[in-house]
């Protein structure tokens, strides 16, 4: 019996060591978990500290982004190439750099004008944008030009042109998060391209806001004045393309070298031997055309008679009437009534614009243009009366008669675009649109982001 007791004291010694042990082993599993989860807790701070600073930076330099997008929109104008800066081999570099704006500290500028330097430092380098006093940012823009191309756009309030350019720029954006610039919370770099545009106002041969309506022999196709006059054989393409809001009856056996396009809610019809060689469009939305702005004419009237040669300079008239030869310097003309009759003819040399208020004709022996090119003449017409342009000869011109009905007639050629209310053609004309055209009288369209792609720390 004795040796029973001293047997179960000792096995109970041994199962009090086991769970000593026992315990212990699962103490220290505790520590090593608490010990990891502590870590693991601390890293996942620390990487959400990072991802909400690097987010915050982010933030700020998409800031600075729309900052420049609204910078060139607003501050910005693309300078006209003068003497010293060479951009017709080399249009997006000045002395054989790219051309660019600073707003980063590591870099300077080389764009050609200090005024323009001045302006996008001061507004787009090292900018400060504060939540509160804890909390706060800056971001610093490059700009580098990538495509320059000059051209004239149209000021619709005034409707002259002015000469601008086309671009696309690379903006490098970053953004720091933090009180400390050199030591920043959180960094990011955003790279974006940005562009402006311009379309063209005169982009068709004839469109007809209302209707167009098309008979008779005529015919319509394209040249590139670039490349010298229109020729059947080697200077003639399939730009010349009609277009309407409306209504678009072609018969008889008009031949088009283009595209044809009708409103959302009307139709077409091709009838007799009539031909389109371009795609039939259904416009999903009408084209919108700027209205002519209000303009005051001078009462001073010009006759020309038949066998005269007179010139005349840029300014306000009344009524003046060609049945000769009548030369425009190059300029700006506001006219009450224009009538070119029987022998009259037009003679342009460089770019000319003719506003006409109340009444324009013009028939006789056209428009001579030694350049070949229409987007020289621009005549703007205001009145609501029918223009008539007829003749034997041929017209380099731009017509732009919203609230009024064009009808071409006879046999001339007629070169340039043609925009009226209604336009209407009969007998056996030709219209050769100019490619030109395109890359003239542009409508401006602000600077929009294409391209954005980002880089956070």
């Amino acid at each position: 019996m004795g040796e029973s007791m001293r047997y179960q004291s000792c096995k109970a010694k041994n199962e009090q060591g086991t769970a000593m042990i026992a315990t212990l082993m699962f103490l220290m599993a505790m520590a090593v978990l608490s010990t990891a989860l502590v870590f693991t807790v601390q890293n996942e701070m620390k990487a959400s500290t990072a991802y909400k600073y690097s987010q915050q930076a982010l933030s700020v330099a998409n800031a600075g982004v729309q900052n420049a997008i609204q910078w060139y929109a607003g501050s910005y104008n693309p300078w006209v190439p003068a003497t010293g800066y060479d951009l017709t081999t080399s249009p997006v570099q000045v002395g054989g750099n790219p051309v660019q704006l600073a707003g980063q500290t590591s870099t300077s500028s080389n764009y050609p004008s200090s005024e323009t330097t001045t302006a996008f430092t001061s507004a787009l380098s090292n900018i400060s944008l504060q939540a509160n006093t804890n909390n706060s940012g800056s971001y610093a823009l490059n700009a580098t030009l990538l495509k320059y191309r000059p051209a004239s756009f149209i000021n619709t309030a005034t409707f002259l042109t002015y000469p601008s350019a086309i671009e696309r720029w690379r903006l490098d954006s970053i953004g720091n998060w933090g009180t400390n610039a050199n030591n920043p919370l959180g960094i990011a770099r955003i790279t974006a391209i940005i562009e402006n545009s311009g379309n063209a106002l005169f982009d068709r041969a004839l469109w007809g806001i209302n209707s167009v309506d098309l008979g008779g022999t005529m015919e319509i196709d394209s040249y590139d004045p670039f490349l010298g006059p229109w020729n059947a054989a080697t200077n003639s393409g399939d730009l010349g393309s009609i277009g309407s809001n409306g209504n678009v009856d072609v018969g008889g056996t008009a031949d088009i070298h283009g595209d044809m396009a009708y409103g959302p809610t009307a139709s077409y019809s091709i009838g007799g031997t009539a031909s389109v060689t371009g795609d039939i469009i259904h416009l999903a939305a009408p084209r919108y055309f700027p209205p002519l702005p209000s303009f005051s004419v001078g009462t001073t009237d010009v006759s020309v008679n038949p066998s005269d040669t007179v010139s005349i300079s840029p300014g306000d008239f009344g009524d003046i009437t060609v049945k000769g030869t009548l030369t425009f310097a190059p300029g700006t003309y506001y006219i009450d009534e224009l009538a070119v009759t029987a022998g009259g003819q037009i003679v342009i040399s460089d770019r000319t614009t003719l506003f006409v208020k109340t009444s324009l004709q013009m028939e006789g022996q056209g428009v001579a243009n030694t350049s070949w090119d229409p987007t020289r003449l621009t005549v703007n017409y205001a009145g609501t009366t029918q223009v008539k342009m007829t003749g034997g000869s041929e017209a380099y011109v731009e017509v732009y008669a919203p609230n009024a009905e064009l009808q071409l007639n006879g046999n001339a050629d007629f070169f340039g675009s043609f925009i009226a209310y209604d336009i209407s053609v009969t007998g056996g004309p030709k219209v050769h649109f100019s490619e030109g055209c395109l890359q003239d009288h542009l409508l401006q369209r602000p600077f929009r982001l294409i391209n954005w792609t980002q880089n956070t720390n």
